[in-house]
């Protein structure tokens, strides 16, 4: 049952990992490699007792000259004597050598350490013909073995079972009825019954403690497997919730891209058709005041409207693409900046100035993009809300700064209320670690002063 049991738990673990051997240095449980080695230490303790018992046993019998009498009752001639404890000592030192050339095989050459699992079982079996197959313990240590060196599972199989056939078939009841064989009970029987009780007592006890840490060794194994499965799980269980927490937080980017999208995308048209619709207003409010006069006038200021209501129309659909500005893809920022001066310009009688202090500094496409927009959105508002004043724009250049200020002459008003448009800047501007802030005082217009790091700050020549 017991090895049934490790069966079914070694082809889970082969299901789950191609790592699960004991004979990983990461991951082997130390007590179970001390029961091995106990068990190694025991058998070579039997055997040695063994091989000692019929090697001594068989100089005593001739010494006292009993031959004749223990072949009688043997009825078969005994191994050579000597023989006895090298060979099956020898041999037993060949199974540890091999033990240890498996430990390093096991992962890496399964079909190596398989074939030398093969030639245990012979030597196994050379050992045992030469006590006279009075111990099968041996083979449970050898099963013991294919557990802990054979990695691929089904040659570890097979190695089990050739063990387990190799117990079975090995017991001298099986074996003397081919072979003429003298049993460790003759040997003993020589001895007087003062000897042969320690002697079956220790034969007794050696083997009950061999076959019991071949059970604990299987009970160990047990728990390192089903320990094992239990991190397993909980491994697979913490990655299942990570997984879950990636694809979580990916919903949530990817949400909050859309968002951070759609909020520049109503940002920008904001800004664009903020401008052109409030050109086109003070344009035609113009145009009305003149078509009273001249036609010819109104035909020129109605171009100019035109104008600009396609520019912005163009930008909307740029807008919507790119999120950039038409302006600066075609011409440098100052040069867009100028041209929506001229646009404001030619919409009325009002007069907006555009004036440059210091050296020109090259700017950023994302810190363009701000600047051209902080301007284009104060120029929008001064527009609106200044009732006709003159409108100044100043660019003053430093090192790695850009300071801009955006003024009119207007009637100002008594306190600031911010709107979507005011709110973008500050946004805009403080994304590149700029500061702005407005001005205004009932009668003395409106002022916005932006103060803008560059991260270039290479003059231009």
């Amino acid at each position: 049952m017991t090895i049934v049991t490790i069966l079914m738990i070694e082809k889970q673990n082969s299901s789950q990992t191609s790592h699960g051997t004991l004979t990983d240095e990461h991951t082997m449980d130390k007590p179970i490699t001390y029961v091995y080695n106990i068990i190694l230490i025991l058998n070579l303790v039997i055997i040695g007792l063994l091989s000692l018992v019929v090697y001594q046993t068989t100089y005593l019998i001739c010494d006292s000259d009993q031959a004749r009498v223990f072949l009688e009752q043997a009825r078969y001639l005994p191994h050579v004597p000597w023989h006895v404890p090298i060979y099956a000592i020898g041999s037993f030192l060949l199974l540890a050598v091999s033990s240890f050339f498996k430990r390093y095989l096991a992962e890496s050459h399964s079909l190596l350490a398989f074939l030398l699992f093969v030639l245990d079982i012979i030597i196994a079996f050379f050992i045992a013909y030469n006590i006279n197959f009075s111990y099968k313990g041996l083979f449970l240590f050898i099963g013991v073995g294919a557990f802990f060196f054979i990695g691929n599972l089904k040659l570890r199989y097979l190695g089990i079972i050739l063990a387990m056939l190799g117990y079975i078939f090995s017991d001298y009841d099986i074996i003397s009825v081919q072979l003429n064989l003298v049993s460790l009970q003759d040997y003993i029987s020589f001895y007087s019954p003062s000897t042969q009780i320690p002697l079956y007592s220790l034969r007794s006890t050696l083997e009950s403690l061999n076959l019991m840490m071949v059970i604990l060794f299987f009970q160990l194994f047990i728990q390192s497997k089903v320990r094992e499965n239990k991190e397993f799980i909980k491994v697979n269980n913490e990655l299942a919730d990570k997984l879950h927490q990636l694809e979580v937080l990916q919903a949530k980017l990817e949400e909050s891209a859309r968002l951070k999208e759609r909020n520049r995308l109503a940002h920008e048209i904001h800004d664009i058709l903020g401008h052109s619709l409030t050109s086109i207003s003070i344009g035609l409010e113009a145009c009305l005041e003149l078509s009273k006069e001249t036609t010819q006038e109104l035909f020129v200021r109605l171009s100019k409207i035109k104008r600009v209501t396609d520019k912005g129309l163009a930008e909307i659909r740029r807008s919507v693409r790119e999120l950039k500005s038409d302006a600066i893809e075609k011409s440098s920022l100052l040069s867009a900046v100028q041209e929506l001066i001229n646009d404001a310009n030619g919409l009325g009688d009002r007069l907006v100035s555009f004036s440059i202090h210091g050296n020109v500094t090259e700017l950023d496409e994302d810190e363009e993009q701000t600047v051209y927009r902080l301007v284009q959105e104060s120029l929008t508002n001064s527009l609106r809300h200044s009732g006709g004043a003159d409108i100044e724009v100043v660019f003053s250049y430093a090192s790695h700064l850009l300071n801009v200020m955006i003024a009119d002459n207007g009637q100002g008003c008594k306190a600031i209320r911010k709107h979507f448009g005011l709110d973008h800047i500050e946004e805009q501007i403080g994304l590149l670690g700029g500061t702005v802030r407005f001005e205004t005082a009932e009668g003395e217009g409106f002022r916005t002063k932006a103060s803008i790091p560059l991260r270039k700050g290479g003059f231009r020549s």
